[in-house]
C-alpha cells in the first residue's frame, strides 16, 4: 500500500476525529486517602508553631547533656495511620529505640523515637568522647544501654514539660525503652501525628521524632475533639469497607501486548487475524484500577463478551 505524505496526514486526521475529546479536569486538589486528614492548614500552622516551642525545651536539655551548643529545629509535622507507621517501623527500623508515652491512668498515646545512629552519637556526646567507638557491630553494650536510658528519659522529660507548660497536656513516659519494634498496643486506623526534629552542631546531626495520637493534640491544633469508644474504633475498618461497597472501580482484561509494523496496521481489515504471543492455555490478567488482581478465562454471556474468574493473582 503506497501512501504519500498528504494521504498519510489525512488518514491520521480521520483517526484523531474518532477519538472523543478528554473531559475538562476537575477543579480540585488531589487527595491521598492513605493518610489522615484531621488537621487542615490552620491546624498544621498551629502544630508547627508548637513544634518550635518543643524544640526550645529539647535544646536546653541537649545542651546540658552534650556540654556544647546544640541547635534543635522542627523538620516536619505529618499525619499517618498507626497501621502504616507500625508496618514501616517493624520493617525499616529494626535497630531504632523507642520510649512510649502515656496519659494519666497509663493509657498509651504515643512514643519518642531515636534512630540507632542518633543513640550512639548522643552517648558519645554525653561521655564527652565524640570519637569513641559506641555501638560496635550495630549493638549497644549493657553500659551503653544504661546511659541511653538516662539520655532518653531526659529528652522525653523536656518534651513532656513543653506539653504541660504550653499545651496544658499531661504526658508521662514509660519505665523502659523498646528496641526495634512497634512500641504501642494499637496498630489500626488510629490517626497519629509525627513531629520530626533535627538537632546537632557543626559536626553532629541528631534525628528525634515524636509520635502522638491526633486526639491528644486536638486542643493545641484547634480541632474540636471527637470522642469515640473502643468499640466504635474497632468497627471503623468495617464501616470504611461498607462505605466503599458502592464505589465504582475501572476493571479491564488484558490479552497481551503485540508488536506490529505500521504498514501491517494500515492494511488491517475486518476479519483479519492478529497473532499474539499469549498462549491459549494461559489465563488472562484482570486489572482493577490498573492493578492485576485476578486470573480469568474469556467467555460469553447473553451474547456479550465475558470472563470467568478462576482465582486471584499470586504475584507480589
Amino acid at each position: 500500500m503506497d501512501l504519500g505524505r498528504e494521504k498519510l496526514i489525512n488518514l491520521m486526521n480521520r483517526m484523531r476525529s474518532q477519538v472523543p475529546p478528554e473531559p475538562p479536569a476537575a477543579d480540585c486538589s488531589e487527595v491521598s486517602w492513605t493518610v489522615p486528614h484531621r488537621f487542615g492548614a490552620a491546624a498544621m500552622k498551629r502544630m508547627t508553631d508548637f513544634a518550635d516551642v518543643l524544640a526550645g525545651f529539647m535544646q536546653r536539655t541537649l545542651h546540658f547533656l552534650c556540654g556544647s551548643d546544640v541547635e534543635v529545629k522542627p523538620a516536619a509535622v505529618t499525619e499517618h495511620y498507626a497501621s502504616v507507621l507500625a508496618e514501616q517501623i517493624d520493617h525499616d527500623s529494626s535497630n531504632h529505640y523507642f520510649l512510649p508515652l502515656l496519659m494519666p491512668g497509663k493509657k498509651p498515646v504515643g512514643f519518642v523515637g531515636l534512630p540507632f545512629e542518633t543513640c550512639t552519637r548522643l552517648i558519645a556526646q554525653t561521655l564527652r568522647d565524640p570519637e569513641g567507638q559506641i555501638g560496635e557491630e550495630d549493638r549497644l553494650s549493657a553500659l551503653e544501654k544504661s546511659i541511653l536510658e538516662d539520655i532518653f528519659s531526659a529528652v522525653t522529660d523536656s518534651l513532656c514539660e513543653g506539653f504541660s507548660v504550653y499545651g496544658e497536656i499531661v504526658l508521662e513516659k514509660a519505665d523502659t525503652m523498646v528496641h526495634g519494634r512497634w512500641p504501642l498496643p494499637f496498630q489500626q486506623l488510629e490517626d497519629m501525628c509525627q513531629i520530626s526534629f533535627q538537632a546537632g552542631d557543626t559536626e553532629t546531626r541528631l534525628d528525634i521524632s515524636l509520635y502522638l495520637l491526633d486526639e491528644v493534640v486536638d486542643s493545641i491544633a484547634g480541632v474540636p475533639t471527637v470522642r469515640t469508644t473502643p468499640q466504635e474504633r474497632q468497627k471503623m475498618p468495617e464501616q470504611v469497607i461498607e462505605c466503599m461497597a458502592d464505589a465504582v472501580m475501572e476493571t479491564s482484561v488484558w490479552l497481551c501486548p503485540s508488536m506490529m509494523a505500521f504498514q501491517d496496521i494500515l492494511t488491517l481489515e475486518k476479519g483479519d487475524f492478529v497473532l499474539l504471543d499469549h498462549s491459549i492455555t494461559t489465563p488472562l490478567d484482570v486489572q482493577v484500577n490498573g492493578q492485576v488482581c485476578f486470573k480469568a478465562w474469556p467467555a460469553q454471556s447473553a451474547g456479550r463478551g465475558a470472563i470467568v474468574v478462576i482465582g486471584q493473582d499470586t504475584n507480589p
